[in-house]
């Protein structure tokens, strides 16, 4: 079930419009499987602060589970990681240092974990259902 969508921005830059289409076309194959599914729930271009601090996921599913975090990129030529786990990506044939995706997401995790274990009492019955005490082994 799809509860929240991509909103579209107006962006000049190709860089933004790039990264947009991308999520836009993640979005549509999430929608396409999981549209009609009752246990599992896709939140596009989530946004949230929590202990001062903000997050922006790009794709948030939830389920019985657990949850799944997707970040998207558009990226035109070729990605490389190097042995200290730093990334870099050609671009029209010059190389140069990009953020880590994998560490955007683990960052967001551990906020989203945060906040949904400060929170746990509210989220737990609306989410799943049933009483619980706490989320358990789901991550």
């Amino acid at each position: 079930m799809i509860l929240k969508d991509k909103s579209p921005t107006k962006s000049n830059s190709p860089k933004i419009q790039a990264g947009e289409k991308q999520e836009l076309d993640v979005a549509f194959y999430l929608r396409r499987a999981f549209k009609d599914h009752p246990q599992v729930f896709v939140f596009n271009d989530v946004k949230f602060k929590h202990n001062n601090e903000t997050a922006q996921i790009d794709h948030l599913i939830v389920y019985t589970y657990g949850f799944i975090l997707i970040e998207s990129k558009s990226i035109t030529g070729e990605v490389a990681i190097n042995e200290h786990q730093e990334w870099s990506r050609s671009y029209r044939g010059k190389w140069q240092g990009m953020p880590s995706p994998i560490k955007q997401v683990e960052l967001q995790v551990a906020l989203l974990k945060s906040l949904v274990i400060d929170n746990a009492q509210h989220l737990l019955p609306k989410m799943f259902g049933k009483i619980q005490q706490n989320f358990g082994g789901r991550e």
